[in-house]
């Protein structure tokens, strides 16, 4: 059963997480969005990786405008740190984020900022998706004490599956002490190639790692697909581009996966 948040006229919150790198976190939290956005639901991106590589894709403006910086540092409001673009909604990120860091370590309450933030708009916003730095920092943990759960995108390599104990550490960590309604909603494989015999092995083994560790693999891997990359390349929707192509077909079975997980 599809739980129908429109009713409870609520967002729901969900991070894009992971502590390594080049695994498909930024793919992820663009084509989420795009995909909600293109079944009907409100959708707002939140950068908050000072790469910034969503806010690239979605040509969102940095200067002179309300950036993720501003609104972390209490500067604006969060109505007026989005921008509504052609591909959706977004709080652009900004490479200011790494000068934050250290002060809101040592502030009281630094990891309940944008969770706070986030309580003027969750009424606007079926779904409030939040793409994160590849690093177990502040903004990491800010995106998990704010979100209503969390998704992990790994790619077929060994290391990366090893990894999956630090950021399943973390989570639980967020639970104990920062958001105990966080949900693990569950572990993705992204840039999947099918005809790789080492891939193969690797997601035919992931459920098992899953079961003995505890967390949920996504029954939909999402396979490499060059049309994802040339979407993101000319800053436009991939369900528009190319809509048969075996990333948007991925990303639309994934969705309705995630849907019924929640």
């Amino acid at each position: 059963m599809i739980y129908n948040y429109k009713e409870k006229n609520m967002a729901i919150k969900i991070a894009i997480t992971n502590q390594k790198g080049g695994v498909g976190k930024t793919t992820t939290a663009i084509n989420l969005a795009d995909a909600l956005k293109h079944i009907g639901y409100r959708v707002l991106l939140i950068d908050l990786d000072p790469q910034s590589n969503s806010t690239s894709t979605y040509q969102a403006v940095v200067e002179g405008e309300n950036t993720i910086y501003d609104l972390m540092s209490q500067a604006c409001d969060t109505k007026s740190a989005i921008q509504h673009t052609e591909m959706g909604d977004i709080i652009a990120g900004d490479t200011l984020l790494t000068e934050l860091e250290s002060k809101l370590i040592t502030k009281i309450g630094g990891y309940n900022v944008l969770k706070k933030a986030l309580r003027d708009v969750e009424n606007d916003y079926d779904y409030i998706i939040m793409d994160t730095p590849p690093n177990l920092g502040v903004f990491m943990l800010n995106a998990l004490t704010a979100a209503n759960g969390c998704i992990v995108p790994i790619k077929a390599e060994v290391y990366a599956v090893d990894g999956l104990n630090l950021i399943i550490k973390t989570v639980n960590d967020v639970i104990e002490n920062t958001n105990p309604e966080l949900n693990f909603y569950g572990v993705m494989l992204t840039a999947y190639d099918v005809r790789n015999g080492q891939d193969k092995a690797i997601w035919e083994q992931l459920p098992l790692v899953g079961e003995q560790s505890g967390f949920r693999v996504f029954k939909t891997p999402i396979r490499i697909c060059q049309d994802v990359k040339k979407a993101q390349s000319k800053r436009t929707s991939l369900f528009e581009m190319s809509p048969a192509c075996s990333g948007s077909v991925d990303y639309a079975h994934f969705v309705k996966e995630l849907l019924e997980v929640i």
